[in-house]
């Protein structure tokens, strides 16, 4: 059976005025698209700008800490970066990866509990992938 989803991992440059990069952060490309990059260029200004902030510090301050960013969700194993109603998913791999996944617009509560489970198999399935790619 022949693989419909061609996957792709790329890296993404950090600006040097944040510092040395200690963590690379890539995106996921599926069939030419990434829905965190079509995200982040739909956004307002500031919303994206706060957004690559996040991820910038996330690739060069050892252990980042900010309530914008969750590591680990309960009973997950991806992180998310949640400024205001924005949510962009990651995992780590190979202890200085950071794999952006996805991204959801959050209107009100929680986004589901199904949502999270059905971003859980893709998490595996790019964690699969990413594996296969740079193992």
């Amino acid at each position: 059976m022949k693989n419909e989803n061609k996957i792709e991992f790329e890296k993404i440059p950090i600006d040097v005025s944040y510092g040395k990069t200690i963590n690379d952060i890539f995106i996921v490309i599926k069939n030419g698209r990434c829905k965190v990059l079509d995200a982040l260029s739909s956004l307002e200004k500031k919303d994206r700008e706060d957004i690559i902030d996040i991820i910038s510090r996330l690739a060069t301050i050892v252990n980042f800490k900010s309530p914008k960013v969750r590591a680990k969700l309960n009973k997950y194993n991806y992180g998310e970066i949640k400024p205001k109603g924005h949510r962009v998913f990651y995992f780590k791999k190979y202890g200085n990866n950071i794999i952006l996944f996805d991204y959801r617009i959050k209107k009100k509560n929680s986004l589901g509990d199904s949502v999270y489970k059905k971003l859980e198999k893709e998490k595996q399935y790019y964690e699969q992938e990413f594996e296969r790619i740079y193992k």
